[in-house]
């Protein structure tokens, strides 16, 4: 049994990929200055639209309760930085 490929060294084999449900992508910024700016994209797939937003509103909700608080509190503040000067 011998494969189109292993004959001709020369051939491509073409691969066709094929994508199903849906997703969705959202990039936020919170802050305008660099020491007090977070950016963060949050990526939802599901395979219909209402799967889709339904997991993007839990890992909204997940940044807005617990990730975006703790971006928050690890940047320096004013005091220590006015310290290092």
């Amino acid at each position: 049994m011998s494969n189109e490929s292993d004959e001709d060294p020369d051939s491509v084999e073409k691969v066709t990929r094929t994508d199903v449900g849906c997703s969705m992508e959202a990039r936020l910024k919170r802050g305008t200055e660099t020491r007090d700016e977070d950016r963060m994209t949050i990526e939802a797939k599901g395979e219909t639209a209402e799967e889709t937003i339904a997991e993007f509103y839990e890992l909204l909700e997940e940044y807005e309760q617990e990730i975006g608080g703790r971006l928050r509190d690890i940047q320096p503040e004013e005091d220590d930085e006015e310290a290092d000067e």
